[in-house]
């Protein structure tokens, strides 16, 4: 079975990304700095930009979680992978973890960068991209799972200047062996 993916695009003031490069964040995270962002302040941007988008669409998520049972000590992704319990069942989270031992990716390589969910059950996997970023075959192989054994929507997010040319991408994902391809290519 196919899955076909449309990257959508989303855009950004240059000045959205030069505040965030001099600590101006306020913008796009609530509360306290998060020790990750603090510690790589030129990093994140992209990732935190697209949460705060869906967010004001009245979705929750994370940018960091785990899928896996790695790093189960991990306090960064502690209230994800919480989420991630909630959200799928134990069966599914199982078999999916199954799946990724067997190809070799039970250490989350591959994930994607956010996982959002609604109240009422919707979930989303993001794999967020900007300037020259492209999908790995790790990405697509994981988006591909995630679509096929935990029933979850996947998407692709290109983050863009206004202004800025750009034409999105299409991906076909096959459901059942779990590889995925650019279309435009």
């Amino acid at each position: 079975m196919k899955h076909i993916i449309q990257e959508t695009i989303i855009r950004y003031r240059a000045e959205d990304l030069a505040d965030w490069k001099v600590g101006k964040k306020e913008a796009w995270l609530s509360g306290p700095l998060p020790t990750h962002v603090a510690n790589q302040p030129k990093y994140h941007f992209g990732e935190y930009y697209v949460l705060s988008h869906f967010k004001a669409a009245r979705w929750s998520g994370h940018r960091f979680y785990a899928l896996g049972t790695w790093e189960p000590t991990n306090e960064k992704i502690a209230a994800g992978r919480a989420d991630i319990a909630k959200c799928f069942s134990h069966e599914r989270l199982s078999a999916f973890r199954q799946a990724r031992t067997q190809i070799g990716r039970s250490d989350g390589k591959g994930e994607s960068d956010l996982f959002l969910f609604m109240d009422q059950g919707q979930t989303l996997f993001l794999e967020v991209k900007k300037g020259g970023d492209r999908l790995s075959e790790a990405q697509l192989q994981c988006m591909a799972q995630i679509k096929a054994i935990l029933g979850s929507e996947v998407g692709v997010v290109y983050l863009a200047t206004f202004g800025q040319q750009y034409k999105p991408k299409r991906f076909e994902l096959d459901l059942t062996s779990y590889v995925g391809r650019r279309l435009d290519d």
